[in-house]
């Protein structure tokens, strides 16, 4: 007797098999591609922060002036050639695929990018590896080789934009990520465009190992998946079947753009059949752990970038102590005529917004060269910061700045402005009393003109007009104390 073979028209056998096909695929595409777009979600912005930090601290500490010289006449000068230092060590330091500052100029119809400087690794500075391509020195027009939009692209950038702007480009050399910004002087006006770029490739090949892992991850699960659903098509299947697929209608819930690598777990039933259904509910617990540490190496890779923006920020310290001790002067440490020429600059910002309440007082050290001649300049320094002591104590609530060997200048504030004359005063009479103080040392018995003068808007046009009078009439006193002398 042969066994009849029944069709049917609805098999549950073919079925649960393009069920399960559309589970496996389904489960394996939500995974990757949250993964994928968690992944490249935090590392573009883990790239974007680590190249505006770089931007923002290279143009701090460029001198702006220095760069217009450089700019303006194309001249290898001291300036140019510590560029040439810094944007060798940043595109070394910070893994940068290139740094480069250029100079976008419209001549007629055409618009020419210019080489000021970019960041070489030292086989490329030194010639051995250049892919072929010509080195641009500075004043080259190098913007020969861009595309003619993306040169108008640059040159709108770099008139209009205040603001850092990223693109990605990609070439013949690789995938890049790139930022620029436009450095401007004090005015506003544009000076130079500064662009920096990380290489992608990074990502590219990160990725590409994701998906290779993913599918055979795929591959071997859903054949294992799908062998232990076949085993079963009986009451005994059907039941956990439900449970695994509410689980999977569960993960993919709550797993939509979510980017905590906790949410890749599934949480599937815990079957106690002690056959396939309960390996493969176990097997799919341990796809989506596996599935979770590699989520989190990808974030291990993020936080590589998390060091490099805090290496970037103890730089930017260093170079802010620097900068103070830029403006300090070393013998009476008191601010130097570096920052005088600073305090001078906000001085007319302020004036220019309606500011005008200030003064200025000139002080200037009589004899000076008899006490450095007669005593030697050790006991002139003293002289000078015995000078400098009775300034700061006297104008004690205005900046004082040395701008000179002997000379000092004051300016005004509160209530120093509105006691000059006061003050001024009090000052010629310690400089009288101790200059005739029989009990110092003759180095000692300093003396010392002052000559101050209040911004008067019928008199003063200018900053230079307050300083002009002030130096005057210390001039004048200088002259009154020595007839009397």
């Amino acid at each position: 007797m042969t066994e009849c073979k029944r069709k049917y028209k609805s098999p549950l056998y073919g079925r649960l098999l393009s069920g399960s096909l559309f589970f496996v695929i389904l489960l394996c595409v939500i995974m990757g591609i949250s993964g994928y777009f968690l992944f490249k979600d935090r590392m573009m912005s883990q790239y974007r922060s680590h190249l505006n930090s770089i931007l923002k601290f290279t143009n701090d500490i460029i001198n702006v002036d220095n760069l217009k010289t450089v700019t303006e006449t194309f001249d290898r000068n001291e300036y140019y050639e510590l560029l040439v230092n810094l944007f060798d060590s940043a595109r070394r330091e910070y893994d940068l695929e290139d740094i480069v500052m250029g100079l976008p100029v419209k001549e007629g119809d055409d618009i020419k990018i210019y080489m000021i400087v970019t960041g070489l690794l030292p086989d490329e500075r030194s010639g051995t590896n250049r892919k072929e391509i010509p080195l641009p020195e500075l004043g080259d027009d190098y913007g020969y080789i861009l595309d003619p939009e993306f040169k108008e692209y640059l040159y709108d950038q770099y008139i209009n934009s205040h603001e850092i702007e990223y693109n990605q480009s990609r070439n013949e050399y690789g995938n890049t990520y790139n930022a620029a910004m436009t450095i401007r002087d004090e005015n506003g006006e544009p000076v130079a465009d500064l662009t920096a770029g990380i290489s992608l490739e990074f990502i590219e090949r990160t990725m590409r190992s994701y998906l290779i892992n993913l599918l055979i991850i795929t591959i071997v699960l859903g054949a294992l998946f799908i062998f232990s659903i076949m085993q079963w098509l009986n009451i005994r299947v059907l039941r956990p079947v439900k449970k695994i697929e509410q689980a999977a209608v569960d993960f993919e819930a709550r797993s939509q753009k979510e980017k905590n690598p906790d949410a890749f777990v599934l949480d599937m039933p815990k079957l106690k059949s002690g056959d396939e259904l309960e390996s493969l509910a176990n097997t799919l617990g341990n796809m989506s752990l596996s599935m979770k540490s590699y989520a989190e190496e990808l974030l291990e890779s993020a936080v590589k970038v998390d060091i490099l923006e805090l290496d970037l920020e103890e730089s930017r310290k260093k170079a802010m102590r620097l900068s103070e001790l830029a403006t300090k002067d070393a013998l009476t440490g008191i601010r130097n005529k570096t920052a005088y020429s600073q305090e001078v600059e906000n001085i007319k910002i302020q004036m220019a917004a309606g500011n005008k309440f200030f003064g200025v007082a000139m002080i200037d050290m009589n004899d000076l060269k008899y006490v450095n001649d007669t005593f030697g300049h050790e006991k002139g320094d003293i002289a000078i910061k015995k000078l400098c002591k009775t300034v700061c104590e006297v104008f004690e609530h205005s900046p004082v700045f040395r701008v000179g060997g002997d000379e000092f200048v004051v300016i005004l504030r509160g209530t120093d402005y509105d006691n000059a004359l006061k003050l001024t005063k009090k000052f010629s009479r310690i400089m009288g009393a101790m200059h005739i103080d029989a009990t110092l040392p003759e180095w000692e018995r300093i003396n010392a003109a002052v000559g101050y003068a209040i911004f008067d808007e019928i008199k003063d046009y200018s900053y230079e007009d307050v300083f002009e009078r002030a130096d005057k009439k210390m001039y004048d006193n200088k002259a009154e104390t020595k007839k009397k002398g």
